[in-house]
């Protein structure tokens, strides 16, 4: 009876956070039975005991053994919850797969918890009663029907109501929405907005970026170069004095050499540069990201679509195929009529495969994006909620992270061009040390000067060649600018082509397609047009509804290109 009690609240628990059952789940209804058993056990075990020490009125012994043995019971469910409840809430890495395993246990020991306690001491009441009245007879106990009555109760609390409600749906499905769904068993639907936010935490690429922000701040405190540090002892003879008692002796002296204190303006500017040319690449890789994700959810969408379209396809064929043969059969056509009904009907189911394997490939690639150990597949969005059109744009593209990143090298260019003008400048050295002169203490020397450098060819050498580099990257951005400004031109052209195409693909071709498809079936199974009037007209029907998906996919692909330019106001 543990099992049925602690699955009723993990099946709850799945279902008010909205997850569906995985193998994550499935592993934390295996943990949560063995928690739950061994709660009964320690239940049964004290009540059994109670009997055979003599307590032979059931009510009381129940009353004795739920007293004592509540505590414990209480206890371990409450650690084995907050031990999880951590797992339950977790968004990091492998969150996927500890939430829905720590959901199932949590869920399922509150219910268990108090069920054990509720539930179990009323079914022994009924066995041990069951027991008394069997005429003597030990070892045979007769099932009440009340305990019957109870067990189909609690099995029947276990199943969700949702799974009748799914059910009922299924059958008053037609078969192609059957096949649909049957190739989307274990994948997660996602919306377009939650794929690119799941892209953007998780993938790695980001994340390198990221990191690269926090190693140029890191590399900030080398711009403050103090020199090497020297400790060291040494000695001198006097001329007077052969045998060195009345020498001059270092006892300890500290000597900081090539301090640079002209070149830590300088140096902490080229830091900072390159500190914003990292956040201004991580604004770029996250709009690129952005756009590759959004062309590869778009890419499955308009495939799924697709594929949805050759499902229908393919049970109107064969169902004109079995029409084509009971004809052919009753002599009501010929041969030659059922072959071209018959090679079509393959041909659709050919196709309908091709464009399956289409569709997993392009789910394969989105989920790479995603980076999860849950499989996700596009959610089944209205086109409306994608095909908005692109109102304001641009004449050109001024400001944009890809041009920002290349005005950045400029200034980082500069600041290197700056700091390497700063290798003339001289540096300090410093010296200190304790003496004892003739064998007395208490004496001192020091040292204070300037390390100039007399020959400039290696100095000049380094600054005429980060002042080419400057103009490098000034003929990079310039170059880049009009790439862009170039590409961003092209795109807008291609985004109103397609944009135009898909308009009139949806608002008037698809839906005369649709009306022309559905008459054909209709007129044919009427007897109204012939199988090679039919064929002809749903060949050309399928052709204009696959190239309107076709134009769909383009569109949205273009129209991603053309966003990834006009985003940077969103930086």
């Amino acid at each position: 009876m543990a099992v049925p009690l602690a699955a009723i609240g993990g099946i709850f628990a799945l279902a008010i956070r909205g997850m569906p059952f995985s193998i994550s789940a499935g592993v934390g209804f295996i943990v949560l039975f063995g928690v739950a058993v061994l709660n009964g056990l320690v239940l049964i075990s004290r009540l059994n005991s109670l009997k055979e020490e003599g307590v032979m009125d059931i009510q009381e012994r129940i009353l004795i053994g739920t007293q004592e043995r509540i505590r414990p019971i209480l206890l371990t469910a409450l650690a084995a919850i907050m031990g999880f409840f951590p797992m339950a809430l977790s968004h990091g890495a492998g969150a996927s797969v500890q939430r829905p395993l720590a959901t199932v246990v949590i869920g399922g020991l509150i219910t268990a918890t108090l069920l054990t306690l509720i539930v179990v001491p009323i079914l022994y009441s009924f066995v041990e009663k069951t027991g008394k009245n069997n005429n003597g007879k030990s070892g045979k106990v007769a099932i009440n029907p009340a305990l019957i009555a109870v067990l189909l109760g609690l099995i029947s609390m276990a199943i969700p109501a949702s799974a009748s409600a799914q059910t009922q749906d299924s059958l008053q499905q037609n078969a192609p929405r059957q096949d649909s769904l049957q190739v989307e068993q274990g994948f997660t639907p996602i919306s377009l907005q939650d794929a690119v936010e799941k892209a953007k935490a998780n993938y790695p690429k980001l994340k390198a970026a990221q990191l690269e922000i926090e190693n140029q701040q890191a590399l900030k405190k080398t711009a403050w170069d103090l020199g090497t540090t020297n400790i060291f002892t040494g000695g001198e003879e006097l001329p007077d004095s052969p045998n060195g008692d009345e020498g001059i002796y270092t006892t300890i002296g500290v000597q900081q050499q090539n301090i640079d204190v002209f070149s830590i303006g300088a140096k902490n500017r080229v830091q900072n540069e390159k500190i914003a040319l990292s956040e201004t690449a991580l604004d770029l890789t996250s709009l690129q990201v952005e756009r590759e994700v959004s062309k590869a959810w778009g890419d499955a969408y308009t495939s799924k679509r697709k594929y949805q379209l050759y499902v229908e396809l393919d049970s109107i064929f064969s169902d004109f195929e079995r029409a084509a043969r009971i004809r052919y059969e009753t002599e009501a056509s010929s041969k030659l009529e059922y072959l071209a009904a018959t090679n079509q009907a393959r041909q659709v189911s050919l196709q309908k495969m091709q464009v399956y394997r289409d569709y997993l490939g392009n789910l394969q690639k989105l989920n790479l994006w995603l980076v999860s150990d849950t499989l996700f597949t596009v959610a089944d969005a209205g086109v409306d909620e994608m095909d908005t059109p692109i109102l304001q744009r641009k004449d050109s593209i001024t400001s944009h992270p890809m041009l920002q990143y290349y005005e950045r090298q400029i200034e980082v260019a500069d600041a290197e061009r700056n700091l390497s003008n700063k290798a003339f400048f001289p540096k300090f050295n410093a010296q200190y040390g304790r003496q004892k002169i003739a064998g007395q203490n208490g004496f001192f020397n020091f040292q204070v000067g300037i390390s100039i450098p007399l020959f400039f060819g290696p100095e000049l050498g380094q600054a005429q060649s980060a002042k080419i580099q400057t103009q490098i990257a000034e003929q990079n951005f310039r170059e880049k600018q009009l790439q862009v400004n170039s590409k961003y031109k092209d795109l807008q052209q291609d985004y109103l082509k397609w944009l135009e195409s898909w308009q009139y693909y949806e608002q008037e071709a698809l839906p005369l397609a649709k009306e022309q498809r559905d008459g054909a079936v209709f007129a044919y199974k009427e007897g109204g047009i012939d199988y090679t009037t039919f064929l002809q007209t749903v060949r050309d029907a399928i052709g204009i509804q696959s190239k309107s998906w076709d134009a769909l996919n383009n569109y949205l692909r273009s129209k991603y290109e053309l966003e990834f330019f006009l985003n940077s106001a969103k930086q």
